[in-house]
């Protein structure tokens, strides 16, 4: 089985070709930046050349390319925007044209065409190809899907699906998707592009790949704290009998040492709310059940050395599985594949 997984965060896009006939260690992997900030890199190029733009594709990540657009639109440029690319600034289309953006299918003249997108196949393929690899025709995504949500916090949208999951039984496969729900748009558009590439999907978010992922350095099945310390976002979870059991979410750069020492000494006693999480400007919380006594705390991700170095984690174990802890949700995707693909073929 040769497998390309690939973990979409805020900063980079993760990328592993798993093959089962390779070692892990020595499988082909490469960081490169995400797309979001391909994209916003490209509105900004255009921004300092004086030129509009028009956004065309599916809906993708927001941050640095949504960032872009308001600077470009704070410069007095125009942008335009196809109804789909426009639903990455936000779900509500009236609130995307109140910023300034024109919302239409056709690029006017005399504008830089960007495309927008999670996932860039043809630039994928054409990287592996210099090396003498095809690209595989099964894929495995990862990205953090807020859901759609118009009228109502898409962190509450979101947190409703990872709660269901949890309640489902929160084993790997509870959130892992062939087809992803109806909210995921996010999901969707990158299946989209899979399967109009004819490649055979799996879906996932970020939060859990990592979880997953890291848990291949733990050293035993006693219930465990694993915190993935994105480049935007951190996630921390219960892991108790190979399940997810109680989770919360963060934005990294808001997480001061005495709040991430708070939130996790509540999420391990099951005493945290989901409500002081959001009002914190976080993501959420939920916790289904409590271990007891949690064995190791097992920490990953690009951020992870800042909390390790200030010893806001006592006893934290930093993972690194497959030896590079960049491919930890590259890693629970490719589990998740596993695990799935009997059911599929």
């Amino acid at each position: 089985m040769s497998l390309l997984a690939i973990d979409v965060g805020a900063g980079t896009q993760d990328i592993l070709l798993y093959d089962e006939d390779v070692c892990l260690e020595g499988s082909t992997k490469m960081i490169l930046p995400s797309q979001t900030v391909l994209v916003g890199n490209r509105i900004n190029r255009a921004r300092l050349a004086g030129r509009d733009v028009f956004l065309r594709g599916p809906t993708m990540g927001g941050g640095a390319s949504t960032a872009a657009v308001r600077r470009h639109l704070a410069a007095g440029l125009k942008v335009y925007a196809t109804p789909s690319a426009a639903a990455t600034i936000n779900d509500n289309l009236e609130r995307v044209a109140a910023l300034g953006v024109a919302i239409q299918e056709e690029a006017p003249g005399q504008v830089e065409v960007i495309e927008t997108g999670d996932i860039d196949i043809a630039a994928l393929a054409h990287a592996l190809q210099i090396f003498d690899i095809a690209l595989p025709s099964d894929m495995a995504v990862a990205v953090q899907d807020h859901g759609y949500s118009p009228d109502r916090s898409n962190r509450l949208v979101r947190f409703e699906h990872l709660a269901a999951a949890i309640r489902s039984g929160g084993k790997l496969e509870a959130f892992a998707y062939r087809q992803p729900p109806p909210a995921m748009t996010r999901m969707l558009a990158v299946k989209g592009a899979l399967d109009r590439a004819g490649i055979q999907p799996l879906l996932m978010d970020t939060g859990p790949a990592a979880i997953f992922g890291a848990v291949l350095d733990l050293p035993d099945d006693s219930p465990a704290l694993i915190i993935n310390f994105g480049n935007g976002h951190t996630v921390a979870a219960l892991l108790v009998e190979n399940r997810i059991a109680g989770i919360f979410e963060h934005h990294t750069a808001e997480l001061s040492l005495e709040k991430l020492r708070e939130f996790t000494e509540k999420l391990c006693n099951g005493t945290i709310k989901n409500s002081e999480v959001l009002e914190d400007g976080g993501h959420g919380a939920y916790v289904d059940s409590v271990p007891g006594q949690v064995g190791t705390t097992l920490v990953t991700g690009p951020r992870r050395q800042t909390f390790l170095a200030s010893n806001a984690l006592k006893g934290a174990v930093a993972a690194s599985p497959g030896g590079d802890m960049m491919i930890s949700g590259c890693i629970g995707l490719v589990k998740a594949w596993k695990q799935k693909e009997d059911l599929w073929r």
